[in-house]
């Protein structure tokens, strides 16, 4: 499955996972490519660029080129006599011409540990 993908794409040893907001020196640059992919109205950013706090923004690095992205949005909700906190992913996506399965799991792996540090019960893929 991801063998024929390591022969054609670009390496992927070097990809990073980094939590990304309007403050982020790359900010620009990931806009760009979530637009390129049709994804950029998935990002709640308001009007004046900000990145709603709600949201979370990961994206993979390749050196300086944007790999992949992942974001999910946190909500409270009612739990058994208790607040829960739950994570829903709101887009995804791996920049053609990058390793799909490495970038994918790398992005997949960094979204899990930020919803557990968020103390989120769940983080659901619609």
């Amino acid at each position: 499955m991801c063998t024929e993908e390591a022969i054609e794409n670009k390496p992927a040893k070097t990809t990073r996972v980094e939590l990304v907001d309007n403050w982020h020196a790359r900010w620009n640059s990931v806009l760009q490519s979530l637009a390129e992919q049709g994804q950029s109205n998935a990002l709640k950013v308001d009007d004046d660029g900000w990145l709603s706090a709600r949201q979370v923004l990961l994206v993979a690095f390749n050196d300086d080129q944007v790999a992949g992205h992942l974001s999910f949005a946190i909500a409270p909700t009612r739990g058994k006599g208790h607040v829960e906190v739950t994570a829903e992913v709101d887009s995804f996506g791996v920049t053609p011409g990058f390793k799909q399965c490495e970038v994918a799991h790398l992005l997949r792996e960094a979204a899990a540990t930020r919803a557990h540090e968020l103390n989120c019960r769940e983080l659901v893929w619609q």
